[in-house]
């Protein structure tokens, strides 16, 4: 019994010791009263973290393009909004705002821990896209409410290279009739495509996208879209589109459309 007694009081004592022995050096709180810290949180297709992106407009009907990046706090959320101070690094940006671009949504909102900035690409202003990519280099600036902190760049290189040749799921063959290809024609068949093909069968649309990618840019000729998905274009897509559109270079006239 005594031996036990004094094995407590050893333990008791230890732990005691230990305890004095952390101080607030060791284990230090969160000081609220530093400023807080943001970060890019971008992340890939594959759910993998980057620090950059290409678009290119390509067939999309769309004149803007919305790049998101998420953006997270490191910190305290705050009971008013506060301003991201997105900056540009001139050396490495060929783009130009209001011209190429511009940024919205640079907050991080009210009792929030996380926000989204928004860089929408702008495809009418610049003709010089037609021919070349631009790029757009961003980083995280300190203002009077926050500061940068881990990874506070990013890169965005976009273009509107129109394609010339027609691809190679550009079917001319007589058992999936499209109209002759033009980058126009290209554009009035996903017009089409993205208007009725959800209406039609919502599933079997996104079971295409996931497939092929928007507007395809994953599609090859062999098992394309007309291929696999024959019929389902031609009724609820092509035969519409002839309807509004004959006279736009089909391979021939289709009577019973």
């Amino acid at each position: 019994m005594e031996f036990k007694s004094i094995k407590n009081i050893l333990l008791i004592t230890g732990l005691a010791t230990a305890a004095s022995a952390c101080t607030e050096d060791d284990y230090k709180l969160y000081d609220v009263s530093q400023k807080d810290s943001v970060f890019f949180e971008y992340r890939d297709s594959k759910n993998d973290l980057a620090d950059e992106i290409e678009y290119a407009f390509n067939f999309d009907i769309a004149t803007v393009h919305t790049i998101e990046i998420p953006v997270t706090l490191m910190g305290m959320p705050k009971d008013y909004d506060r301003t991201i101070n997105i900056e540009v690094i001139a050396d490495k940006s060929t783009m130009t705002e209001g011209v190429n671009y511009t940024i919205t949504d640079n907050i991080i909102a009210a009792n929030a821990v996380s926000g989204t900035v928004k860089v929408n690409l702008l495809r009418d202003i610049d003709p010089e896209i037609l021919t070349s990519a631009k790029t757009l280099v961003l980083t995280i600036g300190e203002n009077d409410d926050l500061r940068s902190v881990g990874e506070n760049s990013f890169t965005i290189t976009y273009s509107d290279i129109r394609p010339e040749v027609r691809p190679e799921w550009w079917s001319v063959s007589s058992t999936s009739p499209m109209p002759e290809y033009t980058f126009e024609n290209a554009q009035l068949f996903f017009q089409y495509f993205y208007e009725y093909a959800p209406k039609a069968d919502i599933n079997l649309f996104n079971e295409m996208i996931d497939k092929y990618g928007d507007y395809f840019v994953d599609a090859a000729y062999v098992q394309g879209p007309l291929a696999m998905y024959s019929a389902f274009i031609k009724n609820y897509v092509c035969i519409p589109l002839y309807r509004d559109h004959p006279e736009i270079g089909w391979p021939y006239s289709i009577p019973e459309w």
